[in-house]
């Protein structure tokens, strides 16, 4: 099972933090770093969201106090947070990397690790933050977009619980969120898109149809890119019972050229989408990719 010290790169955080999330650097998240469209304050009442450190007092509402003895701030419509969700793939292809039964060091791990880094970041410019597993054996439901640092230590509990295991279903998961959120949100997709279904990429269209912002983070391990083996090697199906043996000397040219090709059309076909798309193996700096995926301080708030 994975942790918190697992999972929480503060390196990381404070590189994306510093390229990635425009505003001054705070220890609680911040209201007020993306730029509206629209001046001044509406009057327009939006919802109500829990209070966090550095709500202005002034909204809080204190009849709700008074039913529930928690605080909650009123929102209006040019005050409402950003809103984002991790989307994390858990199936069995991103169990490589590790020991057979292990997850420190997996795909997964990498995955998750990154997601938090960006969660944090997100959290901290004062964005709300959902999270949805896709496959994997433990995965909570899905965690709804919210607020605050104590959210991230949600988050990463449910990452750190699950277990990657079994098929992804990219395409039933993002019709499913599509149906959940129903409304603007930024999406970050974090995957090896070894699926063939997923390969595509006609979930994400699916998403931006709904007025949603996928982007995709794609990452696979090394041995994946360059199959290093020297000696006769038994693959083995990590979301399935087919395995077989195959001499790496032989096939790593065809293997190699197939890799690439796989990364061009998943490249061409972002592209072709307008979904912002980064590929980063496990074993590189992720840090440039996410930054550039993170910042958010555009005109009209979230683009694609």
């Amino acid at each position: 099972m994975l942790d918190r010290a697992d999972l929480y790169d503060a390196g990381l955080v404070a590189r994306l933090s510093r390229w990635g999330v425009p505003g001054p650097a705070s220890p609680y998240p911040q209201r007020g770093v993306h730029r509206s469209s629209r001046r001044g304050v509406s009057l327009e009442f939006s919802e109500h969201t829990e209070y966090a450190a550095g709500d202005d007092l002034r909204h809080l509402d204190w009849r709700v106090y008074a039913k529930t003895d928690r605080f909650y701030v009123k929102r209006y419509e040019d005050e409402r947070l950003q809103r984002a969700v991790l989307v994390v793939d858990a199936s069995g292809s991103m169990a490589y990397g590790a020991d057979a039964g292990e997850v420190r060091g997996t795909k997964y791990h990498t995955a998750a690790r990154w997601a938090v880094a960006v969660a944090a970041c997100l959290l901290r410019q004062g964005d709300t933050v959902g999270l949805v597993l896709m496959g994997g054996q433990g995965a909570p439901p899905a965690l709804s977009p919210r607020g605050g640092i104590a959210h991230l230590s949600a988050l990463i509990e449910a990452l750190a619980g699950t277990r990657p295991h079994g098929g992804a279903g990219l395409a039933g998961g993002c019709s499913a969120l599509a149906d959940r959120l129903g409304r603007s949100a930024a999406v970050f997709v974090f995957s090896d898109l070894l699926d063939p279904e997923d390969e595509d990429l006609e979930p994400l269209r699916l998403l931006r149809a709904r007025g949603l912002a996928p982007r995709v983070i794609h990452l696979l391990h090394p041995d994946e890119l360059d199959l290093p083996f020297e000696d006769p090697t038994r693959f083995r199906d990590l979301e399935g019972p087919a395995e077989r043996v195959l001499d790496p000397l032989a096939v790593r040219r065809a293997y190699r050229e197939e890799i690439r090709s796989f990364l061009d059309r998943v490249s061409r076909k972002a592209l072709a989408q307008g979904v912002p798309y980064a590929f980063v193996p496990t074993h590189g700096d992720p840090a440039p990719a996410l930054a550039g995926l993170v910042r958010t301080a555009r005109r009209g708030g979230w683009t694609s």
